[in-house]
């Protein structure tokens, strides 16, 4: 049995007639959430990204968002920008109603590399619109997910 990059079991099957068939077995996709990522649900109000996950992604998923970008919104949310304020808040409201918090074991300041650790020791999707981000997942050989055209979701 072996496990492609979208997450899929293949399980190959000889049938009596010498056919080799896939048989597919959906695992759970980890996905980490970044700030900007958060950010942009606020910021596109015609974005539906419960919809879209279901379109990019079928099947089991989890959606993580980690302490310290818990941390990030509740800065933002408190900035004085109106403005950001909002969109801040509406990311706060998704991560509690769609979202696992996790507490993170690294006393890092850079959050991107606590996402990219975790990314890797948990083969999970880092979800961001972060274009050094993306590179550096790419480079570790991780998937990201990010919002194209302020309209849909890309998995690359």
């Amino acid at each position: 049995m072996a496990l492609d990059r979208v997450g899929h079991y293949h399980r190959w099957k000889r049938t009596t007639v010498g056919i080799i068939i896939s048989s597919f077995g959906e695992s759970e996709k980890v996905i980490f959430l970044d700030t900007n990522f958060l950010m942009a649900i606020g910021q596109m109000a015609s974005f539906n990204l419960t919809y879209e996950l279901d379109r990019v992604l079928p099947g089991k998923r989890e959606l993580i968002v980690l302490e310290p970008i818990l941390y990030e919104l509740n800065k933002l949310r408190q900035s004085g920008k109106i403005k950001v304020e909002k969109e801040a808040q509406i990311a706060l409201l998704y991560v509690e109603k769609e979202c696992k918090i996790w507490k993170t074991d690294y006393n890092h300041r850079n959050i991107d590399f606590v996402l990219l650790e975790y990314g890797k020791r948990y083969t999970g999707i880092i979800a961001t619109n972060d274009r050094q981000l993306k590179r550096l997942a790419r480079k570790k050989g991780l998937l990201t997910l990010f919002i194209r055209n302020q309209s849909y979701l890309m998995l690359e």
